[in-house]
Parts: structure tokens; sequence; C-alpha cells
């Protein structure tokens, strides 16, 4: 199966109107089927100051959120993005899918930066959702930043069905660059899966917004500083179990629920 990945950059500000209005811009530019992937906190803003997560923006980013999922069933594309939120009093650093149809899921990120302990709460499952689309429900997974150092959480989605893995981040330094790109390819060669990557725009990203086969090929990299969406097609016929079919359980079992 083909399927259209319309991936997006840019570099946020810790104004949510300022951000929901670069992702409306950039997604005029997409098609009904998309799937369209922007980076992580990109909608609330991030930082490792997280002082800006103040009650006065809580609404800002409820609205925000609706505004999107209008957008979605408007242009009957889908989205999935990040953004700081609030639940019961505790913020966290999540990842987002809207369908065009209403239907939304929340990954929490559950692999806390040491920045984030304390301030953000951590999630406690590794969920999975679903992407209908050409009449086929597509299984995917989410993950955020620092979690591409965790294999295991990698290999435990993938277990559980997931066809692609949408990574959101929000990271700089490029001299990390080349280590980031490297654990991605390896998250995709040793899975055999798709690993759709979204960064923060910027000359200084630490990883590359970009999609990788299930081989470990690089389909597509963005210019590191544009701001822009770009569609990309992958074929998910070309993802396989033969690696993960070999594991070892007797010595270590990630166990498959």
């Amino acid at each position: 199966m083909k399927i259209q990945i319309a991936l997006a950059q840019f570099e946020p500000s810790f104004n949510v109107n300022k951000n929901l209005n670069k992702m409306t811009n950039l997604l005029s530019h997409s098609v009904k089927g998309d799937i369209v992937v922007f980076p992580e906190g990109c909608l609330s803003g991030y930082s490792h100051n997280l002082d800006f997560l103040q009650f006065e923006i809580i609404n800002d980013i409820k609205q925000a959120i609706k505004e999107l999922q209008k957008i979605a069933r408007d242009k009957e594309i889908h989205l999935i993005f990040g953004s700081c939120i609030l639940e019961d009093e505790d913020w966290y650093n999540a990842g987002i899918y809207v369908s065009p149809k209403g239907m939304s899921h929340t990954y929490k990120k559950v692999n806390l930066a040491f920045h984030e302990r304390g301030f953000l709460k951590a999630g406690n499952s590794l969920p999975c959702f679903y992407i209908e689309l050409n009449d086929r429900r597509i299984k995917c997974a989410i993950q955020l930043c620092r979690e591409v150092r965790f294999p295991e959480q990698w290999k435990y989605i993938c277990l559980q069905g997931s066809e692609i893995i949408f990574f959101l981040t929000n990271t700089l330094g490029s001299e990390n660059l080349p280590v980031w790109n490297s654990h991605l390819i390896s998250r995709a060669a040793e899975n055999q899966r798709y690993v759709v990557s979204s960064n923060i725009s910027s000359k200084e990203q630490g990883c590359s917004t970009m999609v990788v086969s299930p081989k470990g090929n690089i389909v597509e990299k963005l210019v590191s500083e544009k701001e822009t969406i770009e569609r990309i097609c992958i074929n998910l016929e070309d993802n396989s179990d033969w690696y993960l079919s070999q594991s070892r359980t007797d010595l270590i079992n990630i166990i498959k629920l």
C-alpha cells in the first residue's frame, strides 16, 4: 500500500497563535489523504526552560487544537504534531494525532529528559493507534525526542503491530546530527519499519527531518533551515517481520501483549 507523507518543519515560538498560523500556512499545501507530520512541541512551543508553560496559555492550546481538528476535517487530512498539554493539573509532553473523521490519539512521553523531570509528568504506556486510509487501518505509534535512545521501546511497539513510527523531536546541536540520524536509521532497519522524523527548522538541527525506509535508507531529507512541507510517497509493503521474528526470547523477551 502506497501512502503520502507530508513532512513539515518550522521554527516554533512561545506564542501558540503564531505557531498555529505557521502550521495553518504549511497545511494549505497539503492535499486530501495526506498524513502531515510536524515536530515535537511545535504548537505550544518548547524549550529547555519550561517556565513558559503557564496556565495563561492553556485556553490558547485547546482552541488551537480545535482549529487543527477543523482543518483536518475540512481538508480530509491526517495530522500528527507535538504540544505540551495540561491534564488534571499535570503538564505532559505529548504527540497528538487528529483524523479527518474527528478521532484523536495522544501519546504522552514516557522517558522524560532531565530538564523535563519535576516539571512534566511522564506517561506510563506505549500505545499504538490506527490511521484509516483508503479502506485500510494502518497501525502506527509516536515516539518523542530522546526516546530514540531506548530501542526496547521501539521494538515493543513494533511487536504490537505498528507499521509506521512517527518520531517528533525538538533538538538542536549540529554536532549531534550524525549520532541522532544513525539512531533513526538503526531503529528503522532493526525493526524493518518506516520511521518518519520531524524536527524544528534550524541550521543547527541536531536530528534531521526525514523519512527512513525499513532497510535503513534515507528516502528523503529536508533542508535543515527551511520552513517547508514536502510530500513523500512510501510503500508499506516494504515492511517486514524478518528480524523481529528471530529474536531470542529465551534470553531477552520484550513481551507482546
